[in-house]
């Protein structure tokens, strides 16, 4: 019985409803023929170039040949000169020196000359 006289207590408190959320809708305006033509005509920018993309390929094969390497030996002994254990990890922070030079290269600019006004 307990139960139904808290259930009556809720029920009977008025619930205070809240008004809708006026949505603002901003208005777009129509877009001009000109517009619409700069648009289309506007180069894709990527953010590397070809080069960019060679330097990268080239970082992730030198970071898969030091990891060949270091795979090469069975068993690394210490006492005992071990490419896997010696060079395998010059190699591979070489390899990802590489990445982040391919990252941050940027291709040198070529400035064009104004070209003189006839008069």
């Amino acid at each position: 019985m307990a139960k139904t006289s808290k259930s009556k207590a809720r029920r009977s408190t008025p619930a205070k409803k809240a008004a809708p959320a006026k949505k603002k809708v901003a208005a777009k305006a129509p877009s001009s023929p000109a517009s619409r033509a700069r648009k289309e005509q506007a180069p894709a920018v990527l953010p590397f170039g070809r080069m960019n993309y060679i330097l990268l390929v080239v970082g992730i094969a030198i970071i898969g040949f030091g990891f060949l390497l270091m795979s090469m030996d069975d068993f690394v002994d210490a006492t005992q000169f071990s490419v896997s254990l010696y060079i395998a990890p010059f190699v591979v922070v070489a390899g990802f020196v590489e990445i982040i030079y391919a990252i941050m290269y940027k291709a040198p600019q070529q400035d064009e000359a104004p070209v003189p006004a006839d008069s």
